[in-house]
C-alpha cells in the first residue's frame, strides 16, 4: 500500500504540472513520435459522428498515424497500454491465449466490433474474440469506449466496447499501395503487402499479412535444465475493403477478412509439451449501405457473417509427464450472423435521435475425443442442430444539446432472446463543456451478457441461465488545453452485476454446472492526459482498481476478491522527442503492481492460488524518415530484461526488439 501511496502522490504532481502546462499551451502540431491520442471525432460513442470534447463518455482513439507508428506490435499490446485496459498473455509467446480486461470485468464483458459488426467466438465458454486472429496492418483505426454500452450495442457491452476499424484506401490514386517488412528477436518476421485507390465514386483495398516466429517456450523451464521446445506461429491474414458510391446520398461498402494461424501449446504451468497444437480459423463478410436523406436524415443497414473453426490436436508421438491422455483431438466450429437496421435524424439544432433494431444468430458444432491409458474416451458432442440461440433488439437513443456547452443522452434497449426471454437496458449521460476547456459528466447505465452456447447446451450447460445484468455508474473531469489536444482526464467508475454466471462443482456425474448466483462489485480510478513542451510530448494514465464477488460456499455467503490476474494499480507512462523533422523517439513505462493468480498444480492435482510480484517495463520506439514514402524504424522492448509473469508459470519476452522499413508506392 505504501507503494502504491507514493506512486499515487508522484503521478497526480505530474498531472498537476500537466494540467497547468496543458491549460497554458498555444495550438501545437501533434508529434509523431508518442502515442498521443488525437481528440479528433468519434463514431463509437452514439454511432453519429461528434467531437469527443462533446461526448459525456470516456473513449480513447488510436489514430492511423498512432497504427502506423506502432506496426511491430499486436493489437493486444496497443490496447493493453490505455488507462483502464489490461490484456493477459499480450507478452507471452505469440499465440497465446488473450484475456481481455476493461476496469477489471471479467473475459466475455466487453464487445469488439469490426466496422460495426460484433465479433466474438460462438464456440468459447464465454463470447470473446480471439486477438490473435488480428495484426496492427488490418487497422486504420480504434476507439476504446468505457462503461456500459449495452442501450446501442447489445449484448457483451458491459464494461465498454472496442470498435476496429479496418484498413480502406490510403491512396487519392486510381492505384496505389504500400508495403511494410518487420524483423526482429525470437526469429519473429511480419510483412504485409496491400494494393488500393480511390476513385470518383469508388475506393478499394486489398492486404495480404504473413506473421511467423519461432518464438519461446511458453511454459517456465523452472529448474532450467529441461529442455523444453520453442512454441512459434504461422499466420496468413487477408483483407478486402471496398466502397461504391452509388448516387451522391447512397453508399454501398463490403468488406472481408479470411485470417488463420497455427501456434504450438504447451500442457500446462511449468510442463512442456512437444507436439500439442492449435489451428485456428476465421472468416468475416460483411456489407452495409448508407443512405443519406434530406439535410439531416441518413439510414444505415448493416449484415454481417462470421465461420470459426479451432482444432486442438495432443498427438501420441511424445507424453508429457504425469499426463492422463495419450491423444487427443477437439474440433469447435460455429457460425454468425448479424443484422443491424437503424435511423438517425437530426431535429432542428437540439436533438440528434438515433432508432433501430439488430438480430443476432449463433449456432456451434463441437467434437472431443481422447485416448488413455483405459482407452478412448468421447465426450458428448454439442451439435449445431440444437446449439443455437436467436437474440432480436429494438432500441433507441437521443442526444440532446443546448448548442455547445450541455448535451445530454438519454436511451433504452428491449432485447429478447430465445432461451431465456426479455430484458431492458437504459442510459443515462449528461455533459457540460465550459468554455471549451471543462468537460464534466456521468453516466448511469446498464449492461448485459448473455449466456454463451456452451454455457447453455454443453454437458455443463442449464437451459435455465439468465443474463448477467449490471448497474454502471461513472463521473469525471477532462481538462482541456487550447488546441484540444492536450488534456487531463480524471474518472471513477462503480460497476455491480447480478446474476454472475458461476460454475458449481459436484460429486456426480457431469460434475459440475453453470448456475446464476454471484455479484460482482467493481470500482476504481483512471488518471489520464497528454501534453506537448516545445519538441517533447508526453502521455501517461494511472488506473486503481478494487472489486468483490458474493457467493455462496456451503450453507454461507462468502465475499473476497476474485479479480484474477488484474492488479490494483496499474501505471503507463511516455515521453517523446522530435529532434527534426525526419527523426523522433519515444521511451515508454509500464508498472503493474500485485496480482492473484491461480494454475492447477499437476503435481497435488489440485488448483492452487500464488501471488504474482508487481514488475516495470521500459520500451524504446525510434523513427526515421528517409524518403517522404520511406521510413524505417526500430522498436526495443523490456529494455532492463525484467523476468515477470502475467500467467503464472508462462513465460513473457524478457528483452526483446523489432525493426522494420515501411515504403509508401
Amino acid at each position: 500500500m505504501a507503494q502504491f501511496n507514493l506512486i499515487m502522490s508522484v503521478f497526480t504532481n505530474r498531472l498537476v504540472i500537466l494540467l497547468s502546462s496543458t491549460l497554458a499551451a498555444n495550438a501545437l502540431a501533434q508529434n509523431p513520435s508518442s502515442p498521443v491520442l488525437l481528440p479528433g471525432v468519434t463514431v463509437t460513442a452514439n454511432k453519429t459522428e461528434q467531437k469527443l470534447s462533446q461526448t459525456g463518455k470516456v473513449v480513447t482513439v488510436l489514430s492511423d498515424s498512432v497504427l502506423q507508428r506502432y506496426a511491430t506490435q499486436t493489437v493486444s499490446e496497443l490496447l493493453s497500454r490505455q488507462a483502464g485496459v489490461q490484456v493477459i498473455g499480450a507478452q507471452n509467446t505469440y499465440g497465446t491465449n488473450q484475456d481481455l480486461f476493461i476496469r477489471g470485468a471479467s473475459a466475455g464483458n466487453t464487445l469488439i466490433l469490426l466496422d460495426g459488426i460484433p465479433v466474438y467466438d460462438p464456440t468459447s465458454t464465454v463470447p470473446v474474440f480471439d486477438l490473435n486472429l488480428l495484426t496492427v496492418g488490418e487497422c486504420e483505426r480504434i476507439e476504446i469506449l468505457k462503461g456500459a454500452q449495452s442501450t446501442l450495442y447489445g449484448s457483451d457491452a458491459v464494461a465498454g466496447v472496442i470498435q476496429i476499424f479496418t484498413r480502406k484506401a490510403t491512396s487519392a490514386k486510381p492505384i496505389g499501395g504500400s508495403v511494410s517488412l518487420n524483423a526482429g528477436s525470437y526469429n519473429t518476421f511480419r510483412g504485409t503487402a496491400s494494393l488500393n485507390g480511390t476513385t470518383r465514386s469508388v475506393y478499394y483495398n486489398v492486404q495480404y499479412t504473413r506473421l511467423q516466429s519461432r518464438g519461446f517456450s511458453a511454459a517456465h523451464d523452472q529448474p532450467g535444465n529441461q529442455g523444453f521446445d520453442r512454441d512459434g506461429i504461422r499466420q496468413n491474414n487477408l483483407l478486402a475493403n471496398v466502397g461504391v458510391r452509388i448516387t451522391d446520398k447512397l453508399t454501398w461498402k463490403l468488406r472481408g477478412i479470411l485470417t488463420n494461424y497455427r501456434t504450438d501449446l504447451d500442457a500446462g504451468a511449468f510442463t512442456d509439451e512437444k507436439d500439442y497444437t492449435s489451428r485456428n480459423k476465421y472468416g468475416l463478410i460483411a456489407t452495409g449501405l448508407d443512405y443519406r436523406y434530406g439535410s439531416k436524415g441518413q439510414l444505415t443497414v448493416n449484415y454481417g457473417y462470421t465461420h470459426t473453426q479451432r482444432t486442438y490436436r495432443d498427438d501420441s508421438t511424445w507424453i508429457a509427464p504425469n499426463a492422463y491422455y495419450r491423444y487427443t483431438k477437439t474440433v469447435y466450429t460455429g457460425s454468425t450472423h448479424y443484422a443491424d437496421l437503424y435511423n438517425r435524424l437530426k431535429v432542428g439544432s437540439f436533438l440528434d435521435w438515433i432508432v433501430g433494431a439488430d438480430y443476432r444468430f449463433n449456432n456451434t458444432n463441437q467434437n472431443d475425443v481422447s485416448v488413455s491409458a483405459y482407452g478412448i474416451e468421447p465426450s458428448p458432442p454439442i451439435g449445431a442442430d440444437t446449439a443455437r440461440i436467436h437474440l432480436w433488439s429494438a432500441y433507441t437513443s437521443g442526444l440532446f444539446s443546448s448548442g455547445t456547452n450541455a448535451f445530454l443522452e438519454v436511451g433504452g434497449r428491449f432485447n429478447r432472446h430465445s432461451l431465456y426471454g426479455n430484458n431492458f437496458t437504459y442510459s443515462v449521460n449528461p455533459s457540460y463543456l465550459l468554455n471549451d476547456r471543462l468537460k464534466v459528466f456521468a453516466n448511469l447505465s446498464s449492461g448485459f451478457r448473455a449466456p454463451s452456447l456452451y454455457q447453455l447446451f454443453s454437458p455443463y450447460g442449464n437451459k435455465a441461465l439468465q443474463p448477467e445484468k449490471s448497474r454502471s455508474f461513472e463521473a469525471g473531469l477532462q481538462f482541456f488545453g487550447r488546441n484540444q489536444q492536450n488534456f487531463v482526464r480524471m474518472v471513477y467508475f462503480d460497476r455491480l452485476i447480478r446474476n454472475v454466471i458461476f460454475f458449481e462443482s459436484i460429486n456426480q456425474p457431469p460434475y459440475g454446472q453453470y448456475i446464476n448466483f454471484d455479484r460482482q462489485h467493481d470500482h476504481g480510478l483512471e488518471l489520464e492526459g497528454q501534453g506537448r513542451t516545445g519538441a517533447f510530448t508526453y502521455w501517461g494514465n494511472l488506473t486503481y482498481l478494487q472489486g468483490k464477488v458474493n457467493t455462496r460456499i456451503g450453507e454461507q455467503d462468502t465475499t473476497y476478491n476474485n479479480l484474477f490476474r488484474r492488479p490494483k494499480w496499474l501505471m503507463n507512462a511516455g515521453v517523446g522527442y522530435q529532434f527534426n523533422q525526419r527523426l523522433s523517439a519515444s521511451l515508454t513505462v509500464r508498472s503493474v503492481g500485485k496480482r492473484i493468480d491461480r494454475f492447477y498444480n499437476s503435481e497435488t492435482f489440485a488448483t492452487e492460488s500464488v501471488t504474482l510480484n508487481p514488475y516495470s517495463t521500459v520500451d524504446l520506439y525510434a523513427d526515421y524518415r528517409l524518403l517522404k514514402n520511406l521510413r524505417i524504424y526500430v522498436d526495443l522492448r523490456n529494455l532492463l530484461n525484467v523476468q515477470y509473469y502475467d500467467l503464472y508459470g508462462y513465460n513473457t519476452r524478457r528483452f526483446n526488439f523489432m525493426a522494420g522499413v515501411r515504403f509508401n508506392l
